[in-house]
């Protein structure tokens, strides 16, 4: 093999590696234990608190005026990741009766960023009534990338009433979170700039192959 073709087979290597696809990187806190539409009774619920990591593992706040809102936060902490290119959340949780009039969410926060009117909008285009179990997938803005990049991430939830009940709306909105997943993809960073340019890349492997054969001949 001539130093023309070996110096061709190093450049179509190099470009090869320069098109790396993305990669991903999913974390869940808690464990799925319904399924949309699913109205648990209480021993089914108790089953699915046992074991779990807070705040997954209890019914939090009521609906009644006695106790409060839901209010709940929850962390995934994973190695810092470049590159970010989307990012999404999906959120099991029951009773969050966003059948019920206006908006049930209070506040919703990553990082300290305000997200409320994004889970707001999930909520309120799949509503749902009482002890109602629902999934909410939200995709996040890419002014979250940045400080997902870290390797923490701390989303905070607070509900707000009116919730619902049997005789209709309540003052207060309890709920219980039954799992969390946050996906991120991200682009790996291209070896160094040396990399021929992709029109020149395909020129090249395209005449590769008579190259080698013409090699051969000499």
């Amino acid at each position: 093999m001539n130093k023309i073709t070996k110096s061709m087979l190093a450049m179509s290597a190099l470009y090869a590696l320069s098109m790396q696809p993305a990669s991903a990187l999913t974390v869940t806190l808690g464990n799925q234990f319904f399924q949309p539409g699913d109205r648990p009774n209480g021993t089914a619920l108790s089953a699915s608190f046992s074991g779990e990591p807070a705040p997954f593992n209890a019914f939090i706040g009521d609906d009644t005026g006695v106790n409060t809102n839901l209010n709940a936060s929850w962390t995934f902490n994973y190695s810092a990741i470049s590159g970010i290119t989307s990012a999404s959340l999906a959120l099991g949780i029951l009773d969050a009766d966003t059948l019920a009039a206006g908006n049930q969410v209070a506040s919703f926060t990553l990082n300290g960023l305000d997200l409320t009117g994004l889970i707001n909008s999930a909520f309120e285009a799949n509503p749902v009534g009482s002890n109602v179990y629902a999934i909410y997938t939200i995709e996040l803005p890419s002014t979250t990338f940045a400080t997902l990049a870290t390797g923490t991430a701390n989303f905070s939830l607070a509900l707000q009433g009116p919730g619902l009940a049997v005789l209709g709306d309540t003052p207060l909105n309890g709920a219980a979170l039954d799992f969390s997943t946050l996906n991120l993809s991200n682009q790996v960073t291209p070896p160094p700039q040396n990399v021929p340019a992709p029109a020149a890349a395909a020129l090249l492997l395209t005449a590769l192959p008579w190259l080698v054969r013409r090699n051969k001949k000499a």
